[in-house]
């Protein structure tokens, strides 16, 4: 884009969809501009706005993680819910890295093939210190990943977390159970993680590091 796009308060003053910039936004940046609530909430719940459906590819993910993480119009958001738009652990790496995004307080990034190295990302990126609600459920997370996740140095304000079928299975929810970096869970949701033995769910159920729990679903 040739010009600095306006603000927000700007924007709306225009009285128009995209005040003077419409000229200058992409198909696909218009996009995500109409999927901007309140200008607060960038919620885009599946890749069909962008493509066709077999068309949801690992390609797309990427360019579409490059768009958002490029799009100065998202500063003053404070929640991201993008699912079912193969993001892959290659999209949660450009994100991480953007100069433009806000440290947000929720994230949902649930159905998006992120794997154990999109878990690891999140893990490690200052970007979402601030995060209170986490979201990765179906993503193909193994123990390997909830252990980084529970070892987070940066997720240390999470309030909800859901891994919702994924596979971290009996080894992942010991990490959790023992995890520092959760004291302050108040939410947990691991059904559909494989989760078999007595001494996993007792540990959860009892762990004494995740004292203020108040809502636990393991099945």
């Amino acid at each position: 884009m040739s010009k600095k796009l306006k603000n927000w308060e700007e924007l709306v003053n225009d009285g128009e969809q995209y005040g003077d910039i419409k000229s200058e936004l992409t198909p696909n940046q218009k996009i995500v501009f109409e999927n901007i609530k309140d200008q607060k909430v960038l919620k885009l719940q599946d890749a069909y706005a962008f493509v066709k459906r077999d068309e949801v590819t690992r390609e797309h993910g990427i360019n579409l993680a490059r768009l958002i993480a490029d799009f100065e119009l998202l500063k003053s958001i404070h929640t991201i819910i993008i699912t079912h738009n193969n993001l892959g652990p290659e999209g949660i790496k450009i994100l991480a890295a953007s100069s433009s995004l806000p440290k947000v307080d929720y994230l949902h990034l649930g159905s998006n093939s992120l794997g154990d190295e999109g878990a690891e990302s999140i893990a490690a990126c200052d970007l979402f210190s601030e995060v209170k609600t986490l979201n990765l459920e179906q993503n193909g997370i193994t123990e390997r990943g909830a252990k980084a996740l529970a070892a987070s140095p940066v997720l240390t304000k999470l309030t909800s977390l859901n891994l919702v079928d994924n596979r971290v299975r009996d080894q992942g929810a010991l990490a959790i159970a023992d995890s520092d970096t959760f004291s302050n869970l108040i939410y947990l949701h691991l059904g559909g993680n494989q989760i078999k033995s007595e001494e996993a769910k007792k540990a959860l159920r009892e762990s004494k590091k995740l004292n203020r729990l108040e809502k636990l679903k393991v099945f």
